[in-house]
């Protein structure tokens, strides 16, 4: 088996089992709206080697790339609520955990609490950059054509600064669930194996799929840098 850029669906890779939920819409920004659409239907038709803990309505990747294609407040307010709701869930699968599950699902909450932070960081963004386009409105207003011009090039800026930050950040957490679930997926085979199997091949199989999934390159997820 072999996973490229083109076959992968990081958004569809996840742990736990995610319940796939609505995305806010894309704006029209092209760098943001190449992010993958985790609200795209996916088929039903999954392995048979399903965990069967109950999981978050969202993962991180899904919510980070629903961030980084959040353009207004109410959008942003929308991925903070399923972040919560996710956190919540978490913390109730860890507690009725132990072991190797219970120890997933403490990095699971840390991944989740960490994106709250920046969605709650976002949220101050989107305010300043309102303020700048009010106080750009007002210079235009006042024929102030110089003053207008600086303050819409420092709201250029900021815009294109925490827009390439949100990529960046929604590549990695995508990237984080897609590892996962690839670990868990061989760690099933593994363990529904029956007897005459080879579990030698199995292991090295999924050494050869771990190591084509951390050499690839992020730019060839079809994301524009």
């Amino acid at each position: 088996m072999k996973v490229t850029a083109r076959n992968w669906q990081p958004d569809n890779a996840v742990y736990p089992s995610p319940r796939t939920g609505k995305s806010p819409r894309a704006e029209s920004d092209p760098n943001i709206s190449s992010l993958p659409d985790p609200s795209a239907k996916k088929s039903d038709s999954n392995s048979d080697f399903r965990m069967t803990s109950s999981g978050p309505q969202n993962s991180v990747g899904e919510l980070a790339s629903m961030l980084a294609r959040a353009e207004t407040t109410m959008d942003v307010q929308l991925v903070l609520s399923k972040a919560m709701r996710a956190l919540a869930d978490l913390k109730m699968g860890a507690i009725a955990s132990e072991g190797k599950d219970a120890k997933k699902y403490a990095q699971q909450v840390k991944r989740m609490e960490k994106l709250i932070k920046r969605i709650q960081k976002k949220l101050k963004h989107l305010a300043k950059e309102e303020g700048l386009e009010e106080r750009a409105k007002k210079a235009a207003k006042k024929a102030q054509l110089e003053k207008e011009k600086q303050i819409r090039q420092e709201l250029k800026a900021r815009r294109k600064k925490r827009r390439r930050e949100e990529r960046e950040y929604a590549l990695k957490e995508l990237a984080a669930d897609g590892k996962n679930a690839l670990n868990e997926t061989v760690s099933s085979l593994l363990s529904a194996a029956s007897p005459s199997t080879d579990i030698a091949s199995l292991t090295n199989a999924g050494g050869m799929i771990s190591g084509e999934f951390s050499g690839m390159e992020m730019g060839s997820i079809d994301i524009l840098a």
